[in-house]
């Protein structure tokens, strides 16, 4: 097995070798571009430089700038801007051959450099002037063409060259020296990191054993922490997961419970009915009547309790992929006003809405869901004769859903717990029977799926559940 602290070992040495292989091409970049605007600048002035000297050298000797002819350009004026200019210069035909030269100092200057021509040669026959870098087996040169031109004819090309070998050698240890710097700078750092990683290993080791323990079904101890640093929050947050863990399979355990004894009580009847009904002796009517009711409503209670688990399951599977759209609310509460209307009426409701707001980003299919269970229930729990307020508006960039009912008391014990699975609330004139108790637990997680938040606000036998959604 490979450890952690051969992979820190492993990915240090890749991220140190791809650390210098990088900063060696950013550095090459970089010298390169400052070395290239060296050269381009210095060759600014040299071509300023021999044109104000050429012009001079014109005046002296009683030559018509417009009138000038290839022959004019001889060795004479060649040395003549080669000297002002501090540069070596050759000048060129259109065809590319030698005219005439200048040179500065010709002991220590090798005449091959006059041979080749510059690269950008044929560019500057189309009237620009460029500016070439060579390396001439190890000399850099840089070498300036300006076209030359007599009444629009062009006579041919001078050609300044100037030796750039100490100034990119220069550069050139300098570059080396900062690679020496860098690299034993990031070798330092690199071994520092490796060093100090077997610290940082030994409390990982002991989460994995703990981990270990959490795969099998069993919830360890908390792990005392006394660091403050990531790894110490990582213990924290190992620590808070498997109180989590732990509290969550506590949940699930009574959720099936739950649902066990949901299950088994309507079953229950229904089978003892049928038993009775099945006796060959029975002719009981009213009981007949009586027990076939009792089936019929079991089994619509058995059937909302599966349908109500059906949904809860397909909220676990949907929580990440909710598909959003634009969702008109407004549409959706009126919808659902309307269609309750004849229980509004037989409980002589009055209902007060208040929709400021029109469209959020959601997902339809669970708003729609979201609101009816709220709608509903505020219904369905309302004393007759009182008044039911819905409102929709926007508080703080967000969507706030309310609907507030007087009716069913909820205790204040149960303000938190009322979202929790199958809690119910026992009140006289209602009957739990009514509820699988699930429809609040439904609509908490269609909020945290929306990344919103649900609360309850409680006066005596007053009750307004708030919904607050983003509106995007």
């Amino acid at each position: 097995m490979v450890t952690i602290r051969k992979k820190y070992g492993i990915l240090l040495v890749s991220i140190f070798v791809l650390s210098v292989i990088s900063l060696n091409l950013i550095m090459d970049k970089f010298f390169d571009k400052s070395f290239k605007e060296l050269v381009a600048q210095d060759m600014k002035e040299i071509y300023n430089i021999s044109f104000k000297n050429l012009d001079d050298y014109f005046a002296l000797n009683s030559i018509e700038k417009d009138n000038i002819k290839k022959e004019d350009f001889d060795s004479k004026i060649m040395k003549f801007i080669a000297d002002r200019a501090n540069t070596q210069g050759v000048f060129y035909d259109i065809e590319g051959e030698v005219i005439s030269t200048g040179l500065t100092n010709s002991s220590v200057v090798d005449l091959n450099i006059f041979k080749d021509l510059p690269p950008s040669f044929y560019e500057t026959k189309n009237n620009k002037t460029m500016v070439d870098i060579e390396n001439k087996n190890g000399t850099i040169l840089g070498k300036l063409s300006i076209p030359i031109y007599s009444s629009n004819n062009q006579l041919g090309v001078l050609v300044l060259i100037k030796d750039y070998t100490s100034d990119y050698l220069r550069d050139l240890n300098i570059k080396k020296l900062l690679n020496i710097i860098v690299t034993t700078l990031f070798a330092l750092i690199f071994l520092s990191i490796y060093v100090f990683s077997s610290r940082i290993t030994k409390p990982i080791i002991v989460l994995k054993n703990k981990l270990l323990e959490v795969s099998k079904g069993s919830y360890p101890e908390k792990i005392n922490n006394t660091s403050k640093d990531e790894v110490g929050i990582l213990v924290d947050s190992f620590n808070e997961m498997t109180e989590k863990l732990k509290t969550k399979d506590q949940q699930e355990k009574n959720f099936y419970r739950n649902i066990t004894h949901e299950l088994k009580t309507p079953l229950t009847n229904i089978s003892g009915y049928a038993q009775i009904l099945n006796e060959d002796d029975f002719n009981d009517v009213d009981f007949k009547r009586n027990a076939l009711n009792r089936i019929i409503a079991e089994s619509d209670r058995m059937h909302e309790l599966v349908m109500s688990l059906l949904n809860i399951s397909k909220q676990s599977s949907d929580l990440e992929e909710y598909s959003f759209e634009k969702v008109n609310i407004k549409n959706i509460a009126q919808e659902l006003i309307e269609i309750k209307n004849p229980i509004i009426k037989n409980k002589n409701l009055n209902i007060i809405t208040k929709f400021e707001m029109e469209e959020i980003i959601g997902n339809k299919q669970y708003l729609k869901m979201l609101f009816n269970n709220l709608i509903d229930n505020g219904i369905k729990y309302s004393y007759e004769n009182t008044t039911i307020e819905i409102q929709i508006e926007e508080v703080d960039k967000n969507c706030e859903f309310s609907i507030m009912t007087t009716g069913k008391t909820i205790p204040i014990e149960l303000k938190e717990k009322i979202f929790e699975p199958f809690v119910r609330v026992e009140e006289k004139g209602f009957s739990s029977k009514e509820s699988s108790g699930l429809g609040l637990y439904i609509c908490k997680n269609i909020v945290i799926g929306h990344k919103g938040e649900i609360t309850l606000d409680l006066n005596k036998d007053k009750s307004k559940f708030i919904v607050k959604l983003p509106k995007d």
